[in-house]
């Protein structure tokens, strides 16, 4: 029947068996205006052949006629069609966040297995559910750290592949933006993620009034373990770049505890590049303790074998902690095999000058050009090495690792000699000690070059300095922190290389200093260190013994010329560990640069994203400093290049104000984790392989604080009307029985075609069929 209508209305763009095909009007009417109208129509039509001649049947039927042709017309006024509409369903989404920072490392779970492997084994033992899913939905799948990105589906087992989980930083608030942003506008079921919880920054509260006006609920999976684990970190290690063979090297460790504590007798172990233990120290047991706290423990090992090592430090204890991957830090150091060259002047022969000069004439890893100048610059020279003449420029000044300078007259030097050596310690390393005197250092040295190297502030008075006094009664020196950290001060000798107890015994008489200068603590410079302090009974503590960075060089200043009395008590034995770690440790900063033609450094060498990372190239060979260049040229690139990682970046260092032609400085901020390599590129530098390594780690290290964050995940499904879920209930994801997971499919139409019947030849016909059958039974009953 429905064949022979679409002939009859000759629709032939329809096909008769089509479902979605429907009769329709343009402007519909409803069912009981159609009752009306139909009412309408038979009342008019009958008011019409109410009160006419002719029998009744006849009438009627003309009637019914009438009626028929009004209701044709009505229909023909509504506009009948023919409408095709076809429908199709959208499949809803569902999201999946897996976790793949490097937190995820981290072996808390059940059986000690790690977070990743937690995740592997619930994907793996749900892969046929997630596939039987992806066939009645869309599923997404991200791995995230620091943001979201595709994973690659797998055919096999675990429905995705998993690359090891390497990311630095783990951002899943950013993680759940992108995620939006990938599903924006289609129908979402529910966001599932598989994560500890960590999280560089908090959920935005946007984006949880987003999840909830979408009405998008968050199913988490909480990998991990809930309760605070404890682990041990070595968090920084300072070393110096180079030593000396047989020389004291001090390696400070900071090792950071989190969580409560877990066993005992952990200790920290310096390693040399064989795995031979150079140096181990305990660490103090802390159980009460749960927060983050840190320990500062100073190892040191007296290398015999020159040469650039590698060298270690490892936490070793007998209970594992969270991560064994933050116990252990690899460091380079070169050790150099020759003696330090010393230079020491002095103005008279003081007893302090004497013994030490016997020191450096007989240390044998010492070679020293000792001398006495006179008022009219003529000196009295002894030592080892004697020397032509006073150096005049910073290249020769340069000659020796270390200058002490004792108590003389600065006009004993002239202006030039004292800016050359100003620049000897800043540009190439050379130690400064100062050995204080009551005649002239450091009263006179104001108006010189030098006072800038002087660890206290010097002022207009006649004296020179107002904040340095010679001390009224005799004092004893003990060490400060600083001076451990640096391996100083450890005067006890190698069975017990602390202080020894007897120079805090003022009854001994020879344990006090008679005459020490009391620097008052306002008129240090900032960024000094002190080693030392002197004390009285009566009198109180003041600093002694100052240490400073300057440039590229330390200077120590010593507050006394009477260390030579403690030989009263042991001999040579208490000067000598008093001051060859000081021209050790003043030594150290110039081996790096000797023989070079220019330096290329970073400060701080372990930067941390987002904080500013200081270049400097140090220009050292004379050659290089006539070429005087404007500026220098460095490019800053990441060590492995990847697309989505940070690309080069060129620098133009600009010459360091007051440090003359040969420092070149600029700065610059990295922007990703990871090691970033250094290079000069400018011509001038180009063939001298001038380059250096900078290692850069994220504000938020995924190891620095490892411990899950359950809290957060339940939180953000609490809010969002999802749900927390077990490992052994995430099968229930894919049960529709369970209901879990709404149904979110869409129902969308597509634009209708349509066919219109009005002026269809069959539907004239048919109304001029019913106006003629009306006028013709009319005739036949001679009504016309």
């Amino acid at each position: 029947m429905r064949s022979i209508l679409f002939k009859v209305f000759a629709l032939g763009r329809f096909s008769p068996d089509d479902p979605h095909v429907r009769f329709a009007f343009a402007w519909p009417i409803p069912a009981w205006g159609w009752l009306l109208i139909a009412l309408a129509a038979a009342l008019v039509a009958a008011w019409s052949y109410w009160r006419l001649d002719g029998s009744r049947w006849a009438r009627a039927v003309l009637a019914s006629l009438r009626a028929l042709a009004i209701l044709l017309l009505v229909a023909l006024l509504a506009g009948p069609e023919l409408v095709r509409q076809e429908e199709r369903t959208e499949r809803d989404w569902v999201v999946v966040l897996v976790d793949r920072s490097a937190s995820m490392q981290v072996g808390d779970g059940p059986d000690r297995d790690t977070r990743d492997e937690q995740a592997r084994r619930i994907l793996g033992a749900t892969g046929p559910m997630w596939r039987d899913l992806a066939r009645e939905r869309n599923v997404l799948w991200l791995g995230f750290d620091h943001g979201a990105y595709d994973l690659k589906a797998s055919a096999t087992g675990a429905p995705v592949e998993l690359a090891p989980p390497e990311g630095m930083r783990t951002d899943l608030a950013q993680a759940l933006e992108q995620a939006l942003r990938r599903v924006a506008a289609r129908p979402v079921a529910g966001i599932v993620v598989l994560s500890d919880g960590r999280t560089a920054q908090p959920i935005a509260r946007g984006t949880l009034k987003r999840l909830q006006a979408d009405r998008v609920p968050v199913f988490v999976v909480p990998l991990g373990s809930p309760d605070p684990p404890f682990d041990r970190a070595v968090r920084t290690v300072e070393a110096p770049s180079a030593a000396f063979t047989g020389d004291v090297v001090p390696v400070t460790v900071t090792v950071e505890r989190t969580g409560p504590e877990r066993g005992s007798g952990a200790r920290v172990e310096l390693l040399d590049e064989g795995g031979r233990v150079l140096d181990e120290r305990p660490l103090a047991d802390d159980p009460s303790s749960e927060g983050a706290r840190t320990d500062r423990v100073t190892l040191t090992a007296r290398p015999d074998k020159p040469g650039p090592q590698t060298w270690s430090v490892r936490l070793a204890a007998p209970e594992p902690d969270l991560s064994a991957d933050n116990d252990l830090k690899v460091f380079s150091i070169e050790l150099v095999d020759r003696p330090i060259r010393v230079a020491y002047l002095d103005g008279y022969p003081r007893w302090e000058y004497r013994y030490l000069k016997n020191l450096l004439v007989r240390e044998g890893t010492l070679r020293s050009a000792v001398l006495l100048l006179a008022p009219d610059r003529r000196f009295i020279q002894e030592g080892t090495d004697p020397i032509v003449a006073l150096p005049r420029s910073a290249e020769e000044w340069a000659a020796f690792d270390v200058v002490i300078m004792g108590d003389l007259r600065p006009s004993q030097l002239s202006p030039e000699q004292l800016e050359a050596l100003k620049q000897a310690v800043a540009t190439r390393g050379t130690g400064l000690l100062w050995v204080g005197g009551p005649q002239s250092t450091p009263m006179r040295w104001g108006p010189t070059p030098l006072a800038d190297l002087l660890p206290m502030t010097l002022d207009d008075t006649e004296s020179g300095l107002s904040g340095v006094r010679p001390w009224p009664v005799p004092v004893l020196v003990r060490p400060t922190p600083a001076a451990e950290r640096l391996a100083l001060m450890r005067l006890g000798g190698p069975d017990s290389p602390g202080w020894p107890e007897v120079l805090a015994d003022p009854t001994m008489g020879w344990t006090l200093l008679r005459w020490a200068q009391r620097i008052d603590p306002a008129v240090i410079k900032p960024a000094v260190e002190t080693l030392a302090v002197a004390s009285a009974p009566s009198a109180g503590e003041a600093p002694i013994v100052l240490a400073m960075r300057y440039g590229a060089g330390r200077v120590v200043y010593v507050g006394t010329d009477e260390i030579w009395r403690w030989r009263y008590g042991q001999g040579e034995t208490l000067p000598e560990r008093f001051y060859l770690p000081l021209v050790r440790l003043l030594a150290r900063e110039s081996i790096g640069r000797l023989g070079r033609p220019a330096l290329l450094e970073t400060s701080p060498r372990l930067a941390v994203v987002d904080q500013p990372v200081r270049v400097t190239v140090t220009l050292l060979d004379q050659a290089l400093l006539r070429a005087a260049p404007r500026n220098v040229s460095v490019r800053v690139a990441p060590a492995q290049a990847s697309r989505s990682g940070p690309s080069a970046v060129d620098l133009t260092l600009v010459p360091l104000a007051g440090a003359g032609p040969a420092v070149f400085e600029a700065s610059f901020i990295p922007s990703e984790p990871g090691r970033y390599t250094l290079a000069a590129i400018d011509a001038l530098l180009a063939d001298l392989n001038l380059s250096a390594d900078l290692d850069v780690s994220p504000p938020d290290d995924e190891r620095r604080f490892a411990h899950a964050d359950h809290a957060l995940l339940a939180g953000l499904a609490d809010q969002t009307q999802g749900r927390v879920l077990a490992e052994a209930e995430v099968a229930l994801l894919g049960q529709a029985d369970a209901g879990l997971v709404p149904i979110r499919h869409l129902r969308l139409l597509g634009a209708p075609e349509v066919e219109t019947l009005w002026d269809r030849p069959i539907v004239l016909a048919a109304l001029v069929l019913l106006l003629s059958a009306e006028w013709a039974g009319r005739r036949l009953i001679k009504l016309v």
